[in-house]
């Protein structure tokens, strides 16, 4: 069944609003159709596949031009997820900092800088936030 874009989770919309300044109105409705789609899609994920997902009145002819055509930038996109995932794990990483200096035993000299590693993983489960 087709699902309008009024049915966003609130953890997508506020992904989303990190992406607002990427987009002109008219390609913003499109982005986020998309995202939508993609996450909603169970059959193969064409451009009509992707339309018949959402409820929302938009033709194949202006998906297919927001895709190949609209002057959007793909580098200023990964650039906003990018400064989004910096400000989110600054804290996190902070924090690791803060705790490994603290467990540092003590000795003479200057102490090595501390280095946090962190694990991006990404796959296609479902996580439920609660």
């Amino acid at each position: 069944m087709p699902k309008p874009i009024v049915c966003l989770s609130d953890q997508l919309r506020q992904f989303l609003v990190a992406f607002r300044s990427c987009f002109t109105t008219r390609q913003w409705r499109y982005f986020v159709i998309v995202l939508l789609a993609l996450i909603e899609c169970e059959e193969r994920r064409t451009m009509t596949g992707l339309l018949r997902t959402i409820g929302e009145r938009v033709s194949l002819s202006g998906l297919s031009r927001f895709l190949n055509k609209w002057p959007w930038s793909p580098d200023k996109l990964a650039n906003a997820w990018c400064e989004r995932f910096r400000q989110r794990m600054a804290p996190l990483v902070g924090a690791e900092h803060q705790r490994l200096k603290a467990e540092r035993p003590k000795s003479v000299g200057r102490p090595r800088a501390t280095v946090v590693t962190g694990y991006l993983v990404f796959d296609d489960s479902v996580h439920v936030c609660q």
